[in-house]
């Protein structure tokens, strides 16, 4: 069993750290913890992905997607309220997905999530499909198809 995440892009950071924190700390950290029962005790054992005995186990991997990155022409490519038509328009390249990096921050692979899906998306502005309108809804590849791409290679790396 898979418990795929995915915060989204229509929160702002303070929201989204929030979504987060709950999804690391109540969902997928108790999730990576497998009660195993030996001789009438409880022992809890954190399992990574990356070792042997996720594979053979049957607890429930955790993978978060990242956030996919926006291109919008602002300091940060994010959108924001009262933009200009200017600041509207898509641009080829952003230096950072500052979503991405809160959910770096907080999330740590074989900690509190077994998988960190990245988009590595910050230079594929110029694949927006509607004259450079709309960075949030009109990419290609889109976000169904990138996730899509990801958790078919994560699964196949096991």
């Amino acid at each position: 069993d898979v418990v795929h995440q995915h915060v989204g892009i229509h929160y702002n950071l303070r929201v989204t750290r929030k979504h987060i924190r709950h999804y690391a700390n109540e969902i997928s950290k108790p999730l990576m913890m497998h009660e195993e029962k030996q001789h009438g005790s409880t022992k809890n054992v954190t399992i990574s992905s990356n070792s042997a005995e996720s594979n053979s186990s049957s607890r429930t991997r955790t993978i978060y997607v990242m956030s996919p990155a926006q291109h919008y022409n602002t300091n940060d490519g994010q959108w924001q309220k009262g933009m200009t038509d200017e600041s509207k328009k898509c641009v080829k390249e952003i230096p950072s997905n500052p979503r991405a990096k809160v959910e770096q921050e907080l999330l740590i692979p074989g900690v509190n999530v077994d998988v960190l899906l990245d988009y590595d998306d910050l230079s594929l502005g110029h694949m927006h499909v509607q004259k450079g309108d709309d960075c949030s809804h009109y990419c290609m590849p889109g976000v169904p198809d990138v996730v899509g791409a990801r958790l078919v290679e994560e699964f196949l790396s096991e």
